[in-house]
């Protein structure tokens, strides 16, 4: 356009104009035009209106995954002990028990949320990809975790002390490995806040879930009940195992082995009760950090 041409048009150039600027735009009679091959364009009598074109199918996932959820639980609970770099997508994958492919889906959702971010050359040995929205990261999977439904059997047991029962009673009774302890008995070790205990909530591998609850409960002097429960056997899903082994929790094992701390906040937020907030925006502050 010549300086002080009297017939010309200005017109705003962008990549990318939402919906509400050319609403905006379209009302003071400016011209627009972007990259994606949107045109408003007002020249005297005439005006050109060109729709900007429909966006291309969504190829990557538009939500959480049980995957994708596993993933995220993985790289949080690393990013609670001060790593932040994303592990390369095959180990990534062989730590929470998805395949490449799902964890690398996983990633590029992630990325498309700014939760992670490619750093240095994209490809190659020295490209890296690093978790740089934590706290945006944890409220999005806390969201959809929270809103998952449990595989649960109550249960009651005659017990004074939660810690005693599970040292002496449950740990030799149930297979190392198989089962963690979460909820208000995890936060009363993890971050003191409150006397109450109650229920026991437990993780117990959906292999031994499914085949070997009766015994299981036997053994550990459990039974069935839809009445003063006292405990709550959750079955463990496919990923949640190689999540709550000893080197995603940060710590050696131990005869009472409890969820990571990741794990914790979303479950107190999932059956927490009616001080669900407060216990885990409690554990986030002094255990998380973000």
């Amino acid at each position: 356009m010549a300086d002080g041409a009297s017939d010309a048009t200005p017109v705003i150039v962008a990549r990318r104009l939402s919906p509400g600027s050319r609403a905006l735009l379209a009302e003071r009679g400016i011209s627009w035009a972007d990259e994606a091959g949107g045109l408003d364009l007002a020249a005297g009598p005439v005006l050109i209106r060109i729709p900007t074109p429909a966006a291309p199918p969504e190829t990557t996932p538009v939500r959480f995954t049980a995957a994708a959820g596993a993933v995220a639980e993985h790289l949080l609970q690393r990013a609670a002990t001060g790593e932040t770099l994303v592990p390369p997508v095959a180990d990534l994958a062989a730590a929470v028990g998805a395949s490449p492919g799902a964890a690398s889906r996983a990633l590029t959702y992630f990325d498309t949320q700014g939760w992670t971010a490619p750093t240095g050359p994209r490809r190659g040995p020295t490209s890296r990809r690093d978790v740089a929205e934590r706290g945006a990261m944890l409220d999005g999977w806390a969201t959809w975790y929270a809103s998952r439904q449990d595989d649960v059997v109550a249960a009651h047991a005659l017990f004074r002390d939660p810690d005693t029962w599970l040292a002496d009673v449950l740990a030799p009774a149930w297979p190392r490995g198989a089962w963690a302890v979460t909820g208000l008995v995890a936060l009363q070790r993890r971050a003191p806040l409150t006397t109450a205990t109650n229920p026991v909530d437990l993780y117990l591998d959906g292999g031994a879930f499914d085949h070997d609850l009766r015994d299981l409960l036997s053994a550990a002097e459990l039974t069935p009940t839809d009445t003063g429960v006292r405990v709550r056997v959750v079955r463990a899903d496919r990923y949640t195992v190689p999540l709550l082994g000893p080197a995603a929790r940060g710590a050696s094992d131990d005869d009472v082995p409890l969820v990571s701390d990741v794990r914790l906040y979303g479950d107190l937020l999932r059956r927490g009760g009616v001080r669900a907030d407060e216990y885990a925006m409690h554990l986030r502050e002094q255990r998380i950090g973000f």
